[in-house]
């Protein structure tokens, strides 16, 4: 996310530039390069992803699990209390503790969530960062005032005056 609003931040800095009329810009030189496209190139992404789903598998297994315990908790308390087995205070704390365990299947949820989020980062961040190295790398070498994303919905309406760097930034990893 810091990648694309640095991006975002560049891209409306450099229509200031050229409606300022700033004739700096007229001698500076532009890139694009459709960033989706190429993250989906790198196998590290791809085996990072296939990391990721097999964790969360893992984990929504498990609270599928603790459902499953908790569903049939609930059935076999029904069942006894209709069979007239337990008393209106056995009920009550059944109920109470039926009401506590899906309390905490909800928090086991966002906890699932929050850890997948946690791993993705993990698993993202290196490949981010190698990929945003070798764009800042190819800039530099090449002689680039900046180099857009293209891969934004309607983000660059017209490339003309800029390259597209995406073989540079490929061969600058190793693709």
């Amino acid at each position: 996310m810091k990648l694309l609003r640095k991006i975002t931040f560049l891209a409306f800095a450099f229509i200031v530039i050229l409606a300022s009329g700033n004739p700096l810009s007229a001698q500076s030189k532009y890139g694009h390069m459709n960033y989706g496209n190429l993250l989906e190139q790198i196998p590290e992404l791809k085996s990072g992803n296939t990391q990721l789903e097999t964790y969360r598998n893992q984990l929504v297994k498990q609270g599928q699990d603790r459902v499953s315990k908790w569903e049939k908790e609930v059935q076999t308390m029904q069942v006894k209390a209709q069979a007239g087995e337990l008393t209106g205070l056995q009920v009550k704390q059944a109920e109470e503790k039926l009401g506590k365990e899906q309390q905490a299947i909800s928090a086991m949820e966002q906890d699932v969530i929050d850890k997948v989020t946690k791993k993705r980062n993990e698993i993202l961040k290196p490949i981010l960062d190698k990929v945003d190295a070798a764009v800042k790398a190819v800039g530099k070498e090449n002689g680039y005032a900046m180099i857009f994303d293209s891969s934004l919905y309607n983000f660059i309406l017209s490339a003309e005056d800029s390259d597209d760097v995406t073989s540079l930034v490929k061969k600058k990893l190793g693709l």
